[in-house]
């Protein structure tokens, strides 16, 4: 099940940002090959990654870290807004009180069935926009290489562009760009019922537990 970590809380969980943030490393900048400063340590930790941010983390049942999305106010911390403007042009601003940005989202398919892989992708999306919604917000934006848009939309099909797909990193030429798309999703009972229903799991047993006061005993470090 999703589990919630608040930025505030790094020092306290430490063990877990440390797996998050060298997970981030070894997907980012060793196999995608993104143009991003590393921390000490071969930890990716950027400037978004502040005590406002909410992590969503998928745990297996032994304890490895299988998924992971970041969500950030864009009031404070958009990526969109603050690097790549450019991707909205359909008039609204990429920045709003009721819209959170998901970035530096991972999904490891460590399971050997394709069932148990979809179920804990869901668990993990599902479970951010359930966050989304508990919090009275109303979207939640992001951007994705263009190449993967289909399958977002496939997801949730009211997915919402913001825009025409535009090049990063250099455009598709260039080793770790490509051409970016942003959208929104929006943060409703039905997106989150669509997304449990692709990952065929209950949306009643997929609890969010905060970290704070619900993490279980023993994955505490």
């Amino acid at each position: 099940m999703p589990f919630v970590l608040q930025g505030s809380q790094r020092r306290q969980y430490g063990y877990y940002f440390e797996l998050m943030f060298a997970l981030r490393h070894r997907v980012f900048i060793k196999q995608m090959n993104w143009n991003l400063p590393a921390s000490q340590k071969e930890r990716e930790i950027d400037e978004y990654d502040v005590d406002d941010a909410i992590y969503l983390v998928e745990l297996t049942p032994d304890n490895h870290l299988q998924g992971t999305v970041r969500l950030t106010p864009t009031t404070t911390c958009s990526v969109v807004a603050d690097i790549y403007p450019h991707l909205v042009e359909n008039g609204i601003s990429a920045r709003s009180p009721l819209v959170y940005e998901a970035t530096r989202y991972i999904f490891l398919p460590l399971s050997k069935t394709a069932r148990e892989n979809r179920a804990a992708k869901a668990r993990l999306l599902g479970g951010m926009l359930k966050w989304c919604l508990k919090n009275k917000l109303t979207h939640v934006q992001g951007m994705v290489d263009m190449a993967d848009f289909p399958h977002w939309v496939e997801l949730v099909p009211q997915t919402i562009p913001l825009g025409l797909p535009h090049p990063y990193g250099g455009g598709p030429r260039v080793q770790g760009g490509g051409n970016c798309i942003a959208f929104r999703w929006p943060a409703t009972q039905e997106v989150i019922n669509g997304i449990y229903d692709y990952g065929a799991i209950d949306e009643e047993a997929n609890r969010l537990i905060a970290a704070e006061d619900q993490m279980p005993l023993e994955l505490l470090h």
